[in-house]
C-alpha cells in the first residue's frame, strides 16, 4: 500500500512537472489559439491560413517544387500532396510533374494570385487581432525567434 502511493506521488509529480513546464504544450495552445483568429477572419475568403500560407509560399518560390514547399514550411510531403489536391481542384494552383524524378512542379494560376489578393484585407485584420492578443513586444520577440530558427534550420541543410 505504501509502495502504491509513493508510486502515485512520483506520477503526479511528472505530470505536474510536464503539465506546468512544457514549452511543447505551450506552442501548440498558441499555435491553436492564432490559427483560429486566421482561420476565423480568412473563412470569408474561403480560406484556412494554412492554405493561405501555401498559396503564398508557392508564388514566392515560383516554380515550386513540392519538396521546396514542405521543407520552407516545414511540412510532409503526404500533407503538402494532400492540400495540393484541393487546391487544385479549387483552381487556385497547378500540379506539373517534375523534368526528371518523380516530383512534382507547383504553380499559381491567375485564380490562385486573385484568391491571394481577395485575402489580403482579412489577412491584415488577423494579424491586427494576432498582434492585439500577443501584445506588440511579443509578436515581434515571435517573429525574431523564429525568423532566427529558419536560418538555422536553413543552414544546416546546405
Amino acid at each position: 500500500m505504501i509502495a502504491r502511493a509513493r508510486s502515485a506521488k512520483r506520477r503526479n509529480a511528472a505530470s505536474a512537472e510536464i503539465g506546468g513546464d512544457c514549452l511543447a504544450v505551450r506552442i501548440r495552445l498558441l499555435n491553436r489559439t492564432i490559427t483560429r483568429v486566421y482561420d476565423a477572419t480568412l473563412r470569408e475568403c474561403g480560406l484556412t491560413i494554412a492554405q493561405l500560407n501555401l498559396l503564398a509560399t508557392i508564388g514566392n518560390l515560383q516554380p515550386a517544387t513540392s519538396h521546396d514547399v514542405a521543407e520552407m514550411l516545414s511540412m510532409e510531403i503526404s500533407t503538402l500532396s494532400r492540400n495540393a489536391r484541393l487546391m487544385e481542384s479549387s483552381g487556385w494552383i497547378e500540379v506539373l510533374a517534375a523534368q526528371r524524378g518523380n516530383g512534382r512542379i507547383l504553380q499559381l494560376t491567375g485564380a490562385g494570385a486573385a484568391k491571394l489578393e481577395e485575402a489580403l484585407p482579412a489577412w491584415h485584420e488577423a494579424q491586427a487581432q494576432t498582434r492585439a492578443l500577443l501584445g506588440e513586444d511579443s509578436a515581434a520577440y515571435l517573429a525574431k525567434l523564429v525568423d532566427a530558427l529558419w536560418r538555422e534550420q536553413l543552414a544546416t541543410r546546405a
